[in-house]
């Protein structure tokens, strides 16, 4: 029986460092919980392994990156071909904004923040940036990104008695104009 620490495998009896001088020794493991123990004793947490969080659900206009393999018959060493997408939550699903390939080093693929903030790989990251820059001239004109700012303005009651304020009925029905346009409802 193994656990993964610091994306290192660790044997029951094994000893690890969580922390920088902090040494824990894995125990052993019961039912769902992992017994460890360190200067102090025996502890237990929970085997998140066995127990996977469900994924936040999709919120409209959300942005993210997408990394994805292209198979390519000739051998590249240490790299791979990615196709790198940009996309939007819409009604329906994710709907592609832009796409651009690059190279870069093996085992990247994978969901990323917007502007790719959260890649590792700074040949790959530079990617994703310039691809959100590049998008960002279609999603400053999508109906979603106009929604937010008068959803905003109705919470914070922002320009309260003024035209086009928090409390004027105009931007109620400029609301249901963009969710109509936008195929909301």
């Amino acid at each position: 029986m193994h656990i993964k620490s610091n994306q290192e495998q660790v044997p029951q009896g094994g000893e690890f460092e969580p922390l920088a001088g902090y040494e824990v020794v894995f125990v052993r493991r019961e039912g769902q919980r992992l017994i460890f123990r360190d200067g102090n004793g025996e502890f237990s947490r929970w085997a998140t392994a066995d127990k996977p969080s469900q994924p936040r659900p999709m919120m409209l206009g959300e942005r993210r990156t997408v990394v994805e393999v292209v198979p390519d018959a000739r051998p590249i060493t240490g790299e791979s071909i990615y196709v790198l997408t940009h996309q939007m939550c819409v009604p329906g699903g994710w709907m592609d904004i832009k796409t651009t390939r690059c190279r870069a080093p093996q085992d990247l693929a994978g969901i990323y923040a917007p502007g790719g903030s959260d890649v590792e790989d700074e040949k790959l990251r530079g990617y994703a940036a310039a691809l959100y820059g590049g998008a960002n001239e279609f999603i400053d004109q999508h109906p979603y990104s106009r929604l937010y700012e008068l959803l905003l303005k109705l919470r914070l009651q922002k320009g309260a008695g003024e035209v086009d304020g928090g409390d004027d009925l105009g931007v109620g029905f400029e609301i249901a104009e963009l969710l109509e346009k936008a195929r909301t409802m």
